[in-house]
């Protein structure tokens, strides 16, 4: 008798169990679907810029090498498109750099982000632009190759999404967003069928490099990844949250994340001798990082507040043996001249210097700037 009341028991809960709603939320699905709504990421433009850049070697002289694909997890926490201006959209993704193996001075310039626009829809953009580098006899050029756009629909922009871009072989890039369990890859993409683009190495760039004679010097950074927008949004009713930047290793199937990150603004992010991402200080807009106080030690939060974050701010900075320093290195005096100058003017003054005869090495802020801490650490200890 108990044991035949026990499993009618059983069998009763199990009816409830199917019949009442469940409470548990579905996951959430992605639908891609093509627009020629297309939000370009500009060259050289008034668009304005600010992100982070993967940082190899403290002296950004280091080209670290070549990687097959990149990736980022983008969200858009806390934002209210309806404050937008009108027309305008705002984006967030990473910015990497490709090269050509036959015509020097040839670059390309790949970049992928999700956006939002004024009217709170979501889209992924991707695109890529042929440069040409300024030369002796050659003024700089440029094209945008490819650019494509989906309307991204059954997901939350403040849900974190991650974009992925591989570059294969046979000149191929493949695009991939996946985001709470569901995935989307998109048909690759051959850069190689567009003319003019045949010769183009089969793989992106990362690290560091400075190029260009002295003292016009330029600091290029291969893989950036931050926000940009088509006109300034001042007002505080948005962030965009980048987490995990990542690196694919060329000859090996594993992930890197980017171990060390500073800041840069989009008046000096190059990303080779004549072209910037953006075109602009994106002015009033700050971020959060690690220890200040995002307990993520790869994720970087942009958000408006006023105040505009310097470039050379150290975002993050984990073990690394290629690194010596540690996060004081680029100081708050360092930061104000960089704010009140500008690097222009920073590069005119260094010029100056070398004429007056100061040493060679001061051509480099940075290690200007740790060379006088140096000095002030060896008089305080005398």
């Amino acid at each position: 008798m108990k044991i035949s009341s026990f499993v009618l028991l059983v069998i009763s809960l199990a009816i409830i169990l199917l019949i009442a709603p469940s409470d548990v939320k579905a996951v959430e699905t992605i639908k891609l679907i093509p627009t020629d709504n297309h939000h370009i990421m500009e060259l050289n433009s008034n668009q304005p810029y600010v992100a982070g850049f993967d940082v190899y070697t403290p002296d950004l002289e280091t080209f670290k090498g070549a990687t097959r694909a990149t990736a980022i997890t983008v969200s858009f926490p806390s934002t209210n498109t309806s404050h937008f201006p009108s027309g305008s959209w705002l984006g967030g993704g990473m910015f990497v750099q490709g090269q050509g193996s036959h015509l020097k001075f040839v670059d390309y310039a790949f970049y992928t982000m999700l956006v939002l626009d004024a009217a709170g829809n979501l889209f992924l953009d991707v695109g890529m632009h042929q440069t040409g580098e300024e030369a002796s006899l050659h003024r700089p050029t440029e094209q945008l190759v490819y650019a494509y756009t989906w309307r991204v629909l059954g997901i939350d922009p403040a849900t974190p999404i991650t974009l992925c871009a591989r570059l294969d072989l046979e000149g191929c890039v493949h695009y991939s967003v996946s985001a709470s369990g569901s995935n989307v890859t998109l048909p690759p993409i051959s850069v190689t069928d567009f003319p003019g683009c045949e010769a183009i190495l089969r793989w992106f760039y990362v690290g560091n490099r400075i190029v260009g004679p002295f003292p016009f010097s330029r600091y290029v950074q291969y893989f950036q990844f931050g926000v940009v927008s088509s006109t300034s949004i001042s007002n505080n009713y948005w962030s965009v949250d980048l987490k995990n930047p990542r690196l694919l290793k060329y000859n090996k199937n594993e992930w890197e994340l980017v171990e060390n990150a500073w800041s840069i603004e989009g008046d000096i992010s190059y990303l080779d001798w004549s072209w910037m991402w953006g075109g602009c200080l994106y002015h009033g807009v700050s971020a959060q990082y690690y220890q200040n106080p995002l307990e993520n030690p790869y994720e970087v939060v942009f958000f408006y507040n006023g105040q505009t974050l310097p470039s050379g701010t150290v975002l993050w900075q984990n073990e690394n043996p290629n690194f010596t320093i540690n996060t004081t290195d680029f100081s708050d005096s360092s930061r104000l001249l960089s704010e009140v100058f500008g690097t222009r003017a920073l590069f005119l003054l260094i010029w100056i210097s070398m004429i007056l005869g100061i040493p060679d090495k001061m051509h480099n802020v940075w290690d200007l700037k740790h060379e006088n801490q140096q000095k002030d650490k060896s008089s305080r200890a005398r």
